[in-house]
Formats: structure tokens, C-alpha cells, sequence
């Protein structure tokens, strides 16, 4: 069930919804002279690779004519300056783009492994090995197996000595020693694999269920936070900072079992289901159903020992836009995890499931915001307390009188309520499919704030509110 009310109109109730790489192998010294525009360079292991790398534009320096060859570099930094040294992106990206939107659609045509989270994050020096390998070869390898491939071909002699544990794969990756690689690979290699990685596994972000905690956290670091769910495990939270990637990982004794994500670039499907994709095309894919279940908001069927949810947009050709697979075994939610801590939990991913929307929408961003928090968590305890579900209150208060009651100042704003639903997630798909004005607010980009609260509890078990405003 759920209800949207804005400051046109009242939305009446509605139905139900649901140290060092030094060992390098020619350095470039022959060719380029070592450059002294650079105050921190003369005298440098890797000057010559830094002059060749700034002559092919690869890479500069900084403003204060220093190059800081010891700063750390990031997964897009990193994937950039591969691919300038082949020339094979158009840098020139769409108006309001990511700098690095161009360098990462060519890499996922290729089905190379690339963390959709980690774009800004320090880089492993075994994640620009694999990164390596995997663009020079057209091959899959792991991190361990693209390392001793780098030591075989000579592209590398390690950081302290030529072995996969002297390669040092978690040490972070430097500016120089990335250069380094850079060189060596081209002398290696005149150009990359025009081959495209296939992947064989279903995975999320490159984690499949039943990996381990360990190797989540090595491919995609720490996550944002952990949260409770309405199952037997914790969801392990990940995104990027404008959402365009934003992914939840059911974590259960140190083993994923369940995978959630509204961003079709992070999904490998062997299936061929996916994001994007009519609810009556992934049906004729989805091979050996069983227990099927058809609601307004998705589509539900058990494969072997997997329970996958295909969430739908009914006001878009029913094509799913998100996408919930889980073990079996732990798909049903348990009455003894509707705690006040769960419902905190919830609150987070409705702001998270929010803006995940709207990134993928190109929908400006909403912002946390306190005060509404607290008018959408006090009326979702009120309905649960006094047993309705409305807007206004017994005592008629409209969603304005109790946000302004709370000291929010707005030019503009709205409220989404529901209830009944398992978990955030359902909740958010049954506002989005909405036809009583809860998709409109949800994807207003006029709207900049929001507040949400949730309440467990009462006659429809759990209550839902979203508070928006625009001060």
C-alpha cells in the first residue's frame, strides 16, 4: 500500500504494492634525455619513463611545477593513461559527463574487470595487473594469475623481487611505477587484444553469490556501511558518490547470498537477462522457472538454488530496472528481524534507492536531510501507533504542519507514504510504479532534499515515509 501527497493536491489512499617496480627491463633513458622541467624528477628511478609518459601526453605535472611521481593513482586515472598510451578513446566526453565516462565504455565493450565503485579509490598494484593482462591477452585471469603473466612477458620484475608475493600485490600503486608499467607494456605489446572478455559466471561488480567476504572487500574495498535486512544476513552497501553505481551485497557467515543493483554496466548475466530488458523477454529466458510470482512491481521464479526478483517499470515498455538474486535457502524474510535497528537500516536505503534512481535517470541528486528525517520517521510511527494510513493524521495534520513543525523551511515540497512492504527495496519499485503521483515526486528534479523514516509494527507490519522538500 502506498500514498504520495504533494503541496497541489492530496493523493487518496491507494491499493496494495509491494618497494618499487625498479626492475624495469629498458627504461626509455636512450630515446628521452631526463626531463628537469619537473623540480622532483632529476635524479628519479623513473625520470626517463615520466619524460617519455608527459612526451606521449599520457600523464602532467602539477601547477607548482612539481610531478609528485609518489602520489597514489585510482582505477580511472589508471585506466585513462592505458588507454592514451594506444590511442584508442576519443577523449572528448557529452556535456556534463564524467571525465572518464569514454575511458570506462570502452573498457566494459571489452568485458574488462573493472570495480564500478572503486574509480576514485586507491588502486592495488595486483588490480593494475589484472587490468594489464586482461587488455593485452583478451583473456580472464585472476589477480595472482595476471601477476605471474606480468613477470613471464618480462613486463614486470616485481617490487621487491620477481615472484607474485615480491610483486607485492596489495601495495597502492604510484604515478611512477604506474608510467613504468605503462612503457613496458608497449614495448611489449604494439597494441591490445581487440577481444572481448566473456564472463561465465553470474556476478555483480564481478562477485558472484556464494564468493567470499574476503574477495568482495578485495575487489571493491570497504563498504559505505553495513545493514540490517529483513533476512538472515547483512547487507553490505557500495556506491559510487553520484550513485551511478550502487550495489548491495547480502552477506551471510562471510559468504554473499544475495546480489541487488539498478545499474545495468555492473551485472554480468549468463542468462542473458538484464537491466533494460522487457519483463516478457527475460520470462522466455529464464529457463526451468519454478515457484513463479507475477506482481505490478516484478517478477519472481526460482532457478536451481536461486531465487531471482525482476523488478519492473510499468510506465516504461515494463523493462526491469533492478534486479534482486538471492540463495534460496534464505529468501524469506523473518518476523524476528522487524526490529527498530531494522527499520533505521531501511531508512538509509530508501535515501540510497532514491538517488540510485535518479543517477540513472540523470536526475540532479538529493541531499540528507535531518529535519525531514524526523517528520517522515514521527508519521510512520503515528500511523502505526494509531492504526490508519493516510497523509493526514487523526488529528489533522497535513505532511506541511508536521514538517514545518519540525523547523523545515520549504518553497516546495511532498510526501510518499506506504506500507505493508517486506523490505525498502519493494517499497521503492511500488512508488516508482505508481500512478497517484509517487514516481513524480520521487523523480522531481525540483525537489533537492529528503527525509525518510520507518516504523515496524501495527497492522501492515511496517510504515514507510518519504519527506521532500526544496528550501
Amino acid at each position: 500500500m502506498h500514498q504520495s501527497f504533494t503541496f497541489i493536491s492530496a493523493i487518496k489512499k491507494g491499493g496494495k504494492i509491494a618497494v618499487l617496480l625498479l626492475l624495469a627491463l629498458s627504461a626509455p633513458s636512450r630515446i628521452f634525455a631526463e626531463t628537469t622541467s619537473f623540480k622532483d624528477i632529476n635524479g628519479h628511478w623513473a625520470g626517463s619513463y615520466i619524460t617519455w609518459a608527459v612526451d606521449q601526453k599520457l600523464a602532467k605535472g602539477y601547477g607548482d611545477g612539481f610531478f609528485k611521481p609518489n602520489n597514489l593513482v585510482n582505477e580511472a586515472e589508471f585506466l585513462a593513461m592505458l588507454l592514451r598510451t594506444y590511442s584508442l578513446v576519443n577523449e572528448t566526453s557529452a556535456s556534463g559527463a564524467a571525465w572518464s565516462k569514454p575511458y570506462y565504455e570502452y573498457a566494459n565493450s571489452h568485458g574488462w574487470p573493472l570495480s564500478p565503485v572503486q574509480q576514485a579509490k586507491e588502486f592495488r598494484r595486483s588490480q593494475a595487473a589484472l587490468l594489464l593482462a586482461s587488455a593485452a591477452t583478451g583473456q580472464a585471469f585472476t589477480e595472482n594469475g595476471a601477476i605471474q603473466w606480468l613477470l613471464d612477458e618480462k613486463i614486470s620484475n616485481g617490487r621487491t623481487s620477481a615472484t607474485v608475493a615480491g610483486f607485492i600485490p596489495s601495495g597502492k600503486l604510484t604515478r611512477a611505477e604506474a608510467l613504468t608499467f605503462f612503457y613496458n607494456l608497449k614495448q611489449h605489446s604494439n597494441k591490445l587484444s581487440d577481444k572481448k572478455i566473456v564472463k561465465t559466471v553470474d556476478s555483480l561488480g564481478g562477485i558472484a553469490l556464494n564468493d567470499s567476504l574476503e574477495k568482495l572487500q578485495k575487489a571493491l574495498g570497504k563498504p559505505e556501511r553495513i545493514d540490517l535486512s529483513e533476512y538472515s544476513f547483512a547487507w553490505h552497501i557500495y556506491h559510487n558518490p553520484d550513485y551511478s553505481h550502487y550495489m548491495m551485497f547480502g552477506v551471510q557467515n562471510a559468504r554473499v547470498v544475495a546480489l541487488f543493483s539498478n545499474a545495468s554496466d555492473d551485472w554480468t548475466s549468463t542468462s542473458g537477462i538484464k537491466i533494460g530488458q522487457t519483463i516478457e523477454n527475460a520470462k522466455k529466458l529464464a529457463k526451468s522457472a519454478t515457484n513463479v510470482v507475477l506482481k505490478d512491481d516484478y517478477y519472481a521464479f526460482t532457478s536451481g538454488n536461486e531465487r531471482m526478483t525482476l523488478f519492473y517499470d510499468k510506465q516504461d515498455a515494463n523493462k526491469i530496472s533492478g534486479i534482486l538474486r538471492m540463495k534460496q535457502s534464505i529468501a524469506s524474510p523473518l518476523k524476528s528481524a522487524y526490529t527498530d535497528k531494522l527499520a533505521a537500516a531501511q531508512e538509509q536505503q530508501l535515501f540510497d534507492l532514491a538517488n540510485a534512481e535518479r543517477a540513472v535517470r540523470d536526475i540532479p541528486l538529493l541531499e540528507w536531510d535531518k529535519l525531514a528525517a524526523s517528520s517522515a520517521r514521527s508519521h510512520s510511527e503515528d500511523m502505526k501507533k494509531r492504526d490508519f494510513f493516510d497523509h493526514i493524521n487523526p488529528s489533522g495534520s497535513s505532511p506541511f504542519d508536521r514538517m514545518k513543525a519540525k523547523g523545515v523551511n520549504y518553497h516546495q515540497a511532498a510526501e510518499n507514504i506506504a506500507a505493508g512492504y517486506p523490505g525498502s527495496i519493494h517499497a521503492h519499485y511500488g512508488w516508482l510504479n505508481s500512478k497517484s503521483g509517487h514516481r513524480e515526486t520521487l523523480l522531481d528534479s525540483k525537489l533537492t532534499k529528503l527525509g525518510t523514516g520507518v516504523a515496524v509494527g501495527g497492522s501492515y507490519q511496517v510504515y514507510y515515509t518519504q519527506n521532500f522538500y526544496t528550501p
